[in-house]
């Protein structure tokens, strides 16, 4: 399914520039395979749904900053699919897309947990203990069917129920930062005198 993606999608301007981006800056020792471009599309989609939901809950993005592939150099220079900063938080997320045979989508997340839990631990070896890293999967089902040129009501509607459950875990991390911020606890103190 990736593999005619690639097809259908290799000669279209942003993959090409994906692509160069990817090979220019020099992001890891291992080769691109094209399919994770493909993926690069998809999870961007689901990572702009994801943004619009924090919005609406009142994050303030200006304080966030993400960052999609990010280079591991001291974890055998493996990539996260995306690290979401805010203040002293870093969420590793890591996406994976379902497959229709059950046993393999069950390897899936079991794969993309553990890889996300590795990314997690050596970003936390790295950094101040103050600054807390967690890790999120999200297991992501494709929304169209180029094959059948169909849209997918039903896996648009999961990966929505997914979106939000994904935005509600940051908005709870992002209120815990907002929480230990100096000029929150002095109005804290505050309010219960």
């Amino acid at each position: 399914m990736l593999k005619d993606r690639v097809d259908l999608y290799q000669t279209l301007p942003i993959y090409r520039e994906l692509r160069k981006q990817f090979n220019d800056n020099f992001i890891t020792i291992w080769p691109l395979k094209e399919e994770e471009i493909i993926t690069w599309f998809d999870t961007l989609l689901l990572m702009r749904r994801m943004l619009f939901e924090l919005f609406k809950c009142g994050i303030q993005s200006e304080k966030m900053h993400i960052l999609m592939e990010y280079p591991l150099i001291y974890g055998n220079h493996m990539r996260t699919d995306y690290l979401i900063v805010y203040d002293r938080l870093i969420i590793v997320l890591e996406f994976g897309m379902f497959n229709q045979d059950e046993r393999r989508s069950e390897e899936r997340y079991t794969k993309k947990l553990q890889e996300s839990i590795s990314h997690r631990q050596i970003i936390a070896n790295m950094v101040d203990k103050n600054i807390e890293v967690v890790n999120y999967v999200m297991i992501y089902r494709p929304e169209y069917d180029r094959v059948h040129a169909v849209i997918n009501q039903e896996n648009i509607e999961y990966n929505n129920e997914e979106i939000s459950l994904l935005s509600r875990f940051i908005h709870a991390k992002i209120n815990i930062q907002e929480n230990l911020l100096a000029l929150h606890q002095l109005e804290t103190i505050n309010i219960y005198e």
